[in-house]
């Protein structure tokens, strides 16, 4: 079984007659979400995401169109057939990985110096005790968070469920309310934490750079 993860980076502003042709190409109401954002990176994150997708379902076989997308009660969003998707963005790169073989979630994070004392409350004993004694305790906190919010993406809960619930010491198998989670970390991008969550045993993933 395998997986894949589609990412773009975006360094720069695209030229405005690129961005405005990728945005034609997408739903109206995707359109419209993407005008509200006032930051131009917030923009072409969600813009390159779902182009990211689309880019996912052609080499998948499948209609590389998004009028198909779903949302569930918890806003997640799907597609009608055996392809699940999920969309993280950080800095200024943002990745997309699907898989034919059950639920999949990703997360990303940027690597910056921040306070961890002020997140211990996201944390179990157990995890706040493992990102402290880590030889770098920022590294292990962003491996730590990147593990939760997969999972939490590949469930579907999202803001419903509190991080301090979740238990990511295991790093390779978390339970989440009787349903197990296979978490996988991901190296392939300097200066971001990243990993995935699914909930199929043993699947591989590969990692592939979308240019826009």
């Amino acid at each position: 079984m395998a997986g894949t993860i589609y990412f773009a980076n975006y360094p720069i502003p695209l030229p405005t007659t690129t961005f405005q042709a990728l945005v034609e190409q997408l739903p109206v109401y995707l359109q419209t979400k993407i005008s509200k954002f006032r930051r131009w990176e917030d923009a072409h994150a969600s813009l390159l995401g779902k182009h990211l997708l689309l880019a996912a379902l052609k080499a998948h076989g499948r209609t590389a169109n998004l009028h198909m997308l779903r949302y569930t009660g918890f806003g997640r969003p799907f597609l009608e057939d055996n392809m699940d998707f999920n969309i993280s963005h950080a800095g200024r790169m943002v990745a997309c990985v699907v898989s034919p073989h059950g639920r999949i979630g990703i997360d990303v994070e940027a690597i910056r110096p921040i306070n961890i004392q002020d997140f211990k409350g996201q944390f179990t004993d157990t995890e706040w005790a493992a990102i402290n004694n880590a030889p770098n305790p920022l590294n292990a906190f962003y491996a730590h968070w990147t593990c939760k919010e997969a999972i939490l993406k590949a469930d579907g809960s999202g803001l419903n469920t509190a991080l301090s619930s979740l238990d990511v010491t295991n790093k390779s198998m978390v339970t989440l309310e009787k349903n197990q989670w296979y978490l996988h970390e991901i190296k392939a991008f300097p200066d971001y934490a990243c990993h995935v969550a699914t909930d199929q045993k043993g699947l591989t993933l590969k990692v592939e750079e979308v240019r826009f």
